[in-house]
């Protein structure tokens, strides 16, 4: 190890590292540097360990934004035990008094090297001030793609990240995420307000997990059947893992099921008390529960460094959910397999979702009134209570007038009209189809990768821009293979990443390739396959400006 090499010789003091791995290096020097920095790497690569290197370096306190607290716990653990830094956290698992307090110390000068809060603290103004007093060196907003999703679903607290670092005096921005396509890439800078950011993208191929589709299903009750099968196989030889589910009934019957079958099994969704759910991380973790069984997404809260395996009993909505979700497996770097149990008719609910998302027309035209008037509210809350919405809806919808440029958020939740309220609703409806089109072929793209008969690493990589010239070998349609050459014949009439005009499509962008699919996304139209033979003998297809 070189004496001059300060990353590596705190990196070796911190973490007992005697090398960095792919990405670190490059994302600490680029925060250094005093460039904000888009980090997207897969699960258990070391995203934590750069904030948490850069943050030491840079020599002021860091600032880490985390929706999820299971994961706050986990990182404050683990800063705690390496004894001299003073980590602290400020989210609703604790109490008001605890929070005040916390609060309190900060304010009075007490050392402090990190501060984990949820974005839902930002809207509380002595949080901020504080934050500013502490003048950070840098913020890192931690599972990054969420500022991306846009839904009914879609929590308001999202909207004050980039006015809230702006607030707190505009140290470096780091966002980290383990999932994020190109296009959500571009969605994460621009809502977190991060200035020309250095991308790192690396290791999204997670050699270690096998993945699987099992899809020869009579209906629903044979694919649980198998399900449950797999499962009670899977724990008594393998370890414990988790089974994701659409819906709360699906997880509830499945985890009474599995404890019939002599499982510990426990349900694990947004419907149970944050005391409930931290006892089940807890036993989770302590190996007293062979089993979570959690809704999609929701259980990406469960994490445990040696989950053998992740099922998912309902596809996801998309693969940039579906990668997320077993990315839970394996992080220990041992062997783990990621199966999906699928029937094409299991892709009806996520399209329904998808044709949902955005605010109702009747939401737009309640705030777009309630904004209306001399006396129009100057807060989200204010806003919310003259619509008569609930508060997700409220932020949902003004985060549609925001996005074209009617109104305007501050870290504070402050609203304010900053362009025509007369066509607004007109246009945010323009925009809501638009959203729903492209959500439509996220979920069309999942229904491609349960189906698709190549290798299915290197359908996941293509989609998330990352080239794979080669099958992976550890997936079930490789393994049927045996080692042929015969899925991809290498035929790429357009580089990756070029700009592409379709006589239908219009203008988009070219992912990546898997076996004889072309990957794309659309500025209009959202993400398609389309089979590159028929793109070549119809001509389907031109670069844009003459490029290829």
């Amino acid at each position: 190890m070189s004496e001059s090499d300060p990353i590596l010789e705190l990196a070796n003091r911190l973490f007992g590292y005697r090398s960095l791995r792919p990405g670190q290096r490059e994302a600490i020097e680029s925060v250094l540097g005093g460039r904000d920095t888009l980090v997207v790497m897969s699960t258990g690569s070391g995203k934590s360990a750069i904030y948490e290197l850069a943050g030491q370096l840079l020599g002021g306190p860091t600032v880490v934004i985390s929706p999820l607290l299971a994961l706050q716990r986990d990182q404050l653990g683990a800063l705690e035990g390496r004894g001299h830094l003073v980590a602290i956290a400020v989210n609703s698992a604790g109490s008001a008094r605890d929070r005040r307090r916390i609060l309190e110390e900060m304010g009075n000068g007490a050392r402090t090297d990190f501060v984990f809060l949820g974005p839902e603290q930002l809207a509380d103004d002595d949080v901020l001030g504080r934050l500013r007093a502490l003048r950070p060196a840098l913020v890192a907003v931690d599972e990054a793609h969420l500022v991306s999703r846009w839904g009914p679903d879609f929590r308001p607290d999202y909207l004050r990240i980039g006015p809230a670092v702006e607030a707190i005096g505009r140290p470096v921005l780091l966002a980290l995420t383990a999932t994020a396509a190109p296009p959500v890439r571009e969605e994460v800078v621009e809502r977190l307000g991060m200035r020309d950011p250095v991308m790192v993208v690396r290791a999204f191929e997670r050699t270690n997990i096998d993945l699987g589709v099992h899809s020869y299903f009579t209906d629903d009750a044979h694919k649980v059947e198998v399900l449950v099968d797999d499962v009670v196989r899977a724990s008594a030889e393998n370890g414990r893992g988790i089974v994701y589910g659409a819906t709360r009934k699906r997880v509830e019957t499945l985890a009474a099921t599995l404890h019939d079958r002599g499982l510990r099994a426990t349900p694990y969704h947004a419907g149970l008390r944050s005391a409930a759910r931290t006892e089940i991380e807890q036993r989770f973790h302590s190996d007293e529960v062979d089993v979570v069984v959690a809704t999609i997404a929701f259980g990406m809260g469960v994490d445990k460094p040696d989950i053998r395996w992740v099922f998912h009993a309902d596809v996801s909505g998309s693969l940039d959910e579906y990668y997320q979700e077993f990315g839970r497996a394996g992080r220990d770097g041992a062997a783990a397999d990621a199966v999906l149990y699928f029937r094409t008719e299991d892709l009806r609910l996520p399209r329904m979702y998808a044709s949902r998302i955005g605010p109702s027309p009747a939401a737009l035209a309640a705030v777009v009134s309630a904004l209306a008037g001399k006396d129009r509210p100057a807060t989200l809350d204010g806003v919310r209570q003259r619509a008569q919405l609930s508060r997700e809806r409220t932020g949902a919808t003004v985060m549609a007038l925001a996005d074209v440029g009617v109104l305007a958020v501050d870290a504070s939740g402050g609203v304010t009209v900053v362009g025509d309220l007369g066509g607004a609703v007109s246009k945010a409806r323009q925009l809501v189809r638009a959203r729903r089109t492209v959500e439509r072929t996220r979920t069309e793209m999942m229904g491609a990768y349960a189906e698709h008969v190549g290798c299915r690493w290197k359908f996941l990589l293509e989609y998330f821009g990352e080239p794979a010239d080669r099958r992976c070998g550890h997936c079930d349609n490789d393994q049927m293979l045996e080692g042929s050459d015969a899925e991809d014949d290498g035929s790429h009439p357009f580089p990756r990443g070029s700009r592409v005009r379709h006589r239908i499509f219009g203008d988009g962008e070219v992912l990546g390739y898997a076996g004889r699919g072309i990957l794309l996304q659309f500025d209009r139209v959202g993400y398609k396959r389309l089979d590159v033979g028929l793109v070549v003998d119809g001509e389907l297809l031109a670069p844009v400006d003459g490029r290829s």
